[in-house]
């Protein structure tokens, strides 16, 4: 049922997704190039407030901050699993790998790949940072508007 605070949970975590991006492509290799990153992400961050942040039971302002950082690491986790199973998409597409087992296995290569780009300071304190407040919000937003 949508209520307040799934709402902006879902508001909430969409713009700390979108953040995360640019700090993300910051500290990027500049070969590197950006993708789907920025669209992939904001909806992960966006279903993950909403379902998550925003569906759980209203407690302090501490364990809301615990459940908004929670929040913002299964988001990054759904995130790196899309953009792996993407790629993977996109190079058997091209033929590259012998069997389905390769193509499978090949994910978690990608995935480690991907979050080895998040592996700095800066992101990670934007991260948890940016969590624990968006958490607390969802949280202020459940208490007012039941």
């Amino acid at each position: 049922m949508p209520t307040a605070a799934k709402l902006v949970a879902a508001l909430c975590f969409a713009f700390l997704a979108w953040v995360v991006c640019i700090v993300i492509e910051s500290v990027m290799p500049a070969d590197q190039r950006v993708g789907q990153m920025y669209p992939v992400s904001i909806v992960a961050g966006g279903l993950c407030g909403w379902f998550i942040a925003g569906a759980a039971k209203r407690a302090r302002h501490i364990e809301a901050s615990f459940t908004g950082i929670r929040t913002a690491i299964i988001a990054v986790l759904v995130s790196l699993l899309a953009f792996s199973v993407g790629t993977m998409l996109e190079i058997s597409m091209r033929g590259r790998y012998r069997g389905p087992m390769e193509a499978l296995l090949d994910i978690v290569n990608q995935f480690v790949d991907y979050a080895s780009l998040l592996v700095s300071v800066e992101v990670a304190v934007v991260l948890l940072a940016g969590g624990a407040i968006a958490g607390m919000i969802t949280e202020s937003a459940g208490r007012r508007w039941r």
